[in-house]
């Protein structure tokens, strides 16, 4: 596979829609060319006078390789009004989470012989928002023979994310997504709508710190959703609101919850070896994994994620690395062991407030006493920071 600087060479890249993706395109691909990414967001230019947009019209003029990240409602008309201007040789990109809208445009640039057309999916958030992409998905959306320049653009880019990259048939995809993504958030929606009516005052956050393990993993994936933000959950929900595929899926997602709630209310009445639900669960969870492995499989995965949460909640201590080397963590253990600390949980991530440096979370199971600030000047010594919690007061 050839590095993402090797394949975009001397050749000029523009960027379409510089949100939180669109500036992470900037700033990822900018080592990767000798000339300034080219950024068009005229939004961002009305707010932000230093910001460097150009112009639609000159982006794609100047452009040799187009990503488009603007709001997914607002592609095809992009494509529309660049349309003329695109030449031979061309590439051009799109990053969309739903293809629908646009991809008959995408089939007819294709087959007109003009620019290169690729389509692609980073299946996470942007970064700073998620702190690094590393382990996330990307998805290249294959095309025709003609695509193949710019699916092999959109594979590098993953994987100088350290990315998994992952290839499915560009008519595919959105079929997919409504499984993968419009049918979560149309839950995910729900569930945050309903419990918030239903809380009767008390906080969520109280809930969670009583709730059992299944509890923790339902409201950790809820409040995954919450977070997010409000019009991106509501695109995906309307993309698929928008196919007849789509409207089908969630009709069928709301024609078994109301299922399950008539068996559950006429179980009431019936005797517990009568009842018809637990037949109607059971037989759902066969037709969904026919052999069981992928349950066994969750078993393992969720009991991991349900340990390591506990392990993290009972005792935690977070460290902050200036800069990430080899054998730091060997490092910093030996300090802890001298102080008398036995982890159980260890999670890195990159740091936020270093651009080279490393966020650990460790668990503890000691209970030893700590001498916080000697522990604190130990770890200087390596140049890591150790944050001060309430436990440590």
């Amino acid at each position: 596979m050839e590095s993402l600087s090797t394949i975009i060479g001397k050749r000029k890249i523009g960027v379409v829609g510089v949100g939180k993706w669109g500036q992470h395109l900037v700033s990822t691909l900018q080592p990767h060319t000798p000339h300034p990414v080219l950024q068009s967001d005229h939004l961002r230019a009305a707010k932000e006078p230093a910001f460097p947009h150009i112009s639609l019209s000159a982006l794609t003029e100047h452009a040799d390789i187009i990503f488009l990240s603007a709001p997914l409602t607002a592609i095809r008309e992009i494509l529309e009004h660049i349309r003329t201007q695109l030449r031979e040789g061309q590439i051009i990109i799109d990053i969309a989470s739903s293809k629908q809208d646009f991809i008959d445009v995408l089939s007819e640039l294709d087959k007109n012989g003009g620019p290169m057309v690729g389509s692609i999916h980073p299946m996470s958030e942007a970064p700073p928002r998620i702190p690094s992409l590393r382990g996330q998905n990307g998805i290249v959306c294959e095309g025709s023979e003609r695509s193949r320049e710019a699916e092999a653009i959109g594979e590098a880019l993953f994987q100088d994310q350290q990315m998994i990259v992952h290839r499915i048939r560009l008519e595919e995809h959105d079929r997919m997504m409504h499984q993968i993504q419009g049918n979560p958030h149309f839950l995910l929606a729900g569930s945050c709508a309903a419990m918030s009516e239903n809380l009767g005052g008390v906080p969520i956050d109280t809930l969670q710190r009583i709730g059992s393990p299944n509890f923790q993993l339902f409201l950790t994936s809820l409040g995954r959703g919450a977070i997010l933000d409000p019009k991106l959950q509501a695109d995906i929900i309307t993309s698929m609101a928008a196919s007849p595929d789509g409207v089908f899926a969630l009709e069928q997602t709301i024609v078994k919850l109301q299922e399950i709630l008539q068996l559950a209310r006429q179980d009431v009445s019936r005797p517990p070896n009568e009842r018809e639900l637990p037949v109607f669960i059971e037989q759902a969870r066969n037709k969904l994994d026919p052999t069981g492995r992928w349950r066994e499989r969750m078993r393992e995965q969720t009991n991991a994620i349900i340990v390591r949460l506990a392990n993290i909640r009972a005792k935690s201590m977070h460290l902050t690395a200036q800069e990430d080397r080899i054998g730091l963590l060997k490092q910093i253990c030996e300090i802890l062991e001298r102080h008398g600390i036995d982890l159980n949980a260890i999670d890195s991530l990159p740091s936020k407030k270093f651009p080279q440096g490393m966020e650990f979370e460790l668990g503890r199971k000691d209970q030893a006493s700590v001498n916080f600030p000697q522990l604190m000047k130990d770890l200087a010594t390596i140049d890591v920071l150790l944050a001060e919690t309430a436990s440590q007061k």
